[in-house]
């Protein structure tokens, strides 16, 4: 607790002292942010069997409507989400959540698969600007001792949006269309943006590293903690005040560089799969038998499985660090991608009960991964770090739906798909345990502080 006149660094103040109301309001608000990327995953999967039937169009080109926004968001991570250095969380989210929404619901006037894929690239760079800033705010936010339970709390909303998009396409596509269905899909996050823009707090250490006004770092603060005496002479300072640009290469520096190559390829190997299995879900169970509303059902059903992951692996964390929970879930979810193929032509609650598991340790591993990222770099660089981390594992989202639709088109079984699939999660797995060998023994956090930046 800060005595009258002294210095208040707010990092520590926020580490020192319980999860208070407010910061589980911020938790809330990055759930809120996350529930939009987990929306837009989804929603296009569920028009997949009506496209490809509209425009009679090949498997392999459905697979790269599917991960057309991974281009926009390859822009994005790399162009737009740095940008939070310059302008702040805040704005980047709400900004890019209304381009997000307005090409979202402009898929309504399409009519063709080019024009599709140009408005998804324009999604996909509105949704790199919103995904690293809201998950390196509420980072910032938790008390490191329970920041990885923050992290995967925040995922739950991503697993809610998968879940709404297959509850949305349920009471929409069939009675409506399909393109009724994207525009529905804009409007919600246009509405979460709406209330954002009122609710939605900026990083106290962008604040004070930009000089913002001290009544409102003071007002900031109190509502952070409450019991915290602050005056007109109280200076507020944070241990990673940013200067200017955080350039990649900083990235590999200070020890970082094979924790942030094998951070890439895990996430490589886990958004390959995951795009897999929430984009190609319910168009692989029509392909088995499954009629759409049966597909709709059984593969909102599994996406389910994410929201379970989020609320039992942060604890997890917490207790038996990332780096354990992280390999076991890349076994997991590797062995029940194999058992999901082998059930899905079974009955219907076998081969969902597969893909609920196999969903649930992808979505996990995620979740986790994500929050391995807060604790090994530095405030400061997060959105950097998480930005580029994004973009280089969606180059493997990119490659995963369509690489699936190429190995359909050539009459690859179901089965044979999915045990494809299971070879990313081994590599993922091996990356991970790399990285355990070479960071156990560390912090992995701020290894080399920089002496506290003020805010006078």
């Amino acid at each position: 607790m800060a005595s009258s006149g002294a210095t208040l660094n707010v990092e520590q103040q926020i580490d020192q002292q319980p999860m208070g109301g407010y910061q589980m309001w911020v938790v809330f608000l990055g759930g809120l942010i996350l529930f939009i990327d987990g929306l837009d995953v989804q929603l296009v999967s569920y028009i997949g069997p009506k496209i490809l039937k509209e425009w009679a169009i090949s498997r392999t080109l459905l697979g790269t409507i599917f991960s057309s926004m991974i281009w926009g968001l390859l822009i994005g991570f790399a162009f737009v989400a740095p940008l939070s250095i310059r302008f702040g969380h805040r704005p980047l989210i709400l900004w890019n959540m209304v381009l997000f929404s307005l090409a979202t619901m402009a898929c309504y006037y399409v009519n063709d698969p080019t024009t599709m894929i140009a408005l998804r690239v324009i999604a996909g760079i509105g949704l790199a600007g919103v995904i690293p800033s809201g998950v390196a705010l509420t980072g910032e936010y938790g008390p490191k001792r329970v920041r990885s339970t923050c992290i995967a709390l925040i995922y739950c909303g991503y697993s809610f949006g998968t879940m709404a998009a297959g509850l949305i396409a349920g009471q929409i596509i069939e009675q409506y269309g399909w393109r009724v269905h994207m525009v529905v899909g804009g409007l919600i996050p246009m509405a979460i943006a709406a209330f954002l823009f009122f609710t939605l707090p900026e990083s106290p250490e962008f604040l004070i590293s930009r000089g913002a006004p001290r009544e409102l770092i003071a007002a900031l603060v109190r509502r952070i903690a409450p019991a915290a005496r602050i005056d007109a002479n109280t200076v507020f300072i944070v241990n990673d005040k940013r200067e200017g640009a955080m350039a990649v290469a900083q990235l590999f520096t200070n020890g970082r560089a094979l924790g942030t190559l094998m951070l890439w390829l895990a996430l490589f190997m886990n958004l390959m799969v995951i795009f897999f299995v929430l984009q190609w879900l319910p168009s692989i169970f029509t392909m088995v038998g499954y009629t759409q509303a049966e597909a709709t059902v059984a593969a909102t059903w599994a996406t389910s499985g994410g929201i379970l992951a989020a609320l039992v692996l942060g604890p997890l964390m917490d207790r038996f660090g990332p780096y354990r929970v992280i390999m076991a879930l890349f076994m997991l979810g590797g062995a029940f991608l194999f058992f999901t193929g082998l059930g899905a032509r079974s009955v219907a609650w076998v081969a969902t009960f597969m893909a609920f598991v196999a969903t649930g340790s992808v979505s996990g591993i995620q979740k986790c991964i994500n929050a391995l990222m807060i604790f090994f770099y530095p405030t400061a660089l997060r959105s950097t770090g998480l930005g580029w981390a994004f973009g280089v594992g969606r180059f493997g989202a990119m490659i995963g739906p369509v690489l699936a639709g190429f190995l359909f088109d050539r009459k690859w079984a179901v089965e044979q798909v999915f045990d494809v699939y299971a070879i990313p999660m081994i590599i993922g797995g091996l990356a991970i345990l790399v990285m355990y060998l070479a960071y156990r023994e560390t912090a992995a956090t701020r290894r080399s502080a920089p002496a506290p930046a003020a805010a006078e």
